[in-house]
């Protein structure tokens, strides 16, 4: 006989971050699923409100946090910030959890209000292991709860972990795809505007900004950050100009040589990663201490769902690349 399936929920459904990931647990050989959950559509057919899923015989609910630690081994929580507070302070320790929110990606309260808001349980900031699997593998198959990474930090954190401590300043602009900016529609992410239009927003005061800093080990007037909205739906395509004060031992290449998803390439193109959980990185040198990454990801896979996925593999004791490794991207 095999393992026994593990029983995994989804709080918080109703999102593409939530549809991206039943997409993701469906194709898993390890997992079945016990919740999707939503308060709003309740006792609903899934495959009614979404007709892409009237595959899936599967009806939305709205469970206590007691009842869902109880009837999973596993919960994801694809909740706005701050709801997840205290979701996550509810299950932490009863069940694994997997929050893909911001609410526990800072293990310093001082830094998570200055760029979100008051935190009401700042006691387990530290306690929460940061979701960043090539970078903190060991502590994520430890943990009991996971902070999932944000999109546009996660694919910066990856480019310049390579030479995080060696860095002297990073300039660095990412365009999103309108995915990015959730399911409800505002007038700046609407297709009629987006479809043929480029905007810059946060300019130095995106939230994901103390994530980038924290990895690559510089100080906040070292970086600038340029965020901005591309004509696209899935992906994220950041260049970084950087500057270092020296250069590290072990290139990129070898440090990423047992991550699977980060393939270190020529150039980098987003319908090269679009559908994956792969992480395309390419270095140009300039001169002597002075390089261009340029990195691309699908931002509800490799920058939210996928990277979930990866880290209950972890958390579970199965390979890192199970139900993810089957995923080739669409092209075109």
């Amino acid at each position: 006989m095999g393992e026994r399936l593990r029983k995994a929920s989804i709080v918080g459904i109703t999102g593409y971050t939530g549809l991206e990931l039943l997409r993701l647990l469906q194709a898993h050989p390890h997992v079945q699923i016990a919740h999707v959950t939503s308060r709003q559509n309740e006792g609903e057919a899934l495959g009614v409100l979404y007709p892409h899923l009237a595959h899936l015989d599967l009806k939305i609910t709205n469970p206590s946090y007691e009842q869902l630690a109880k009837d999973s081994d596993i919960v994801f929580l694809a909740l706005p910030h701050k709801t997840a507070q205290d979701a996550v302070a509810a299950l932490h320790g009863k069940v694994k959890v997997i929050d893909l929110s911001a609410d526990y990606r800072l293990d310093d309260v001082k830094t998570y209000e200055k760029y979100y808001c008051a935190h009401n349980h700042p006691e387990l900031l530290k306690e929460i292991v940061y979701g960043l699997p090539e970078i903190n593998r060991e502590a994520i198959k430890g943990a009991q709860s996971v902070a999932n990474p944000g999109c546009f930090a996660l694919l910066s954190q990856l480019m310049l972990f390579p030479y995080a401590g060696h860095l002297e300043a990073v300039d660095i602009m990412a365009v999103t795809g309108s995915s990015g900016a959730g399911k409800s529609p505002v007038e700046g992410t609407h297709h009629p505007v987006r479809s043929h239009n480029m905007k810059s927003y946060n300019i130095n005061k995106h939230r994901h900004i103390p994530e980038i800093l924290r990895t690559a080990q510089l100080p906040e007037d070292r970086l600038n950050f340029v965020p901005t909205s591309g004509p696209f739906t899935r992906g994220i395509f950041a260049t970084a100009f950087v500057r270092t004060k020296t250069m590290p031992t072990k290139c990129s290449t070898e440090i990423y040589k047992d991550s699977s998803f980060v393939r270190i390439m020529k150039e980098v193109s987003l319908a090269n990663v679009v559908g994956s959980n792969f992480c395309d990185i390419a270095y140009t040198m300039v001169e002597e201490n002075n390089f261009i990454a340029q990195g691309a990801i699908d931002n509800l896979v490799k920058g939210a769902a996928g990277c979930a996925v990866q880290n209950m593999n972890l958390m579970c004791g199965w390979d890192e690349t199970t139900g993810l490794d089957i995923l080739s991207p669409v092209y075109p």
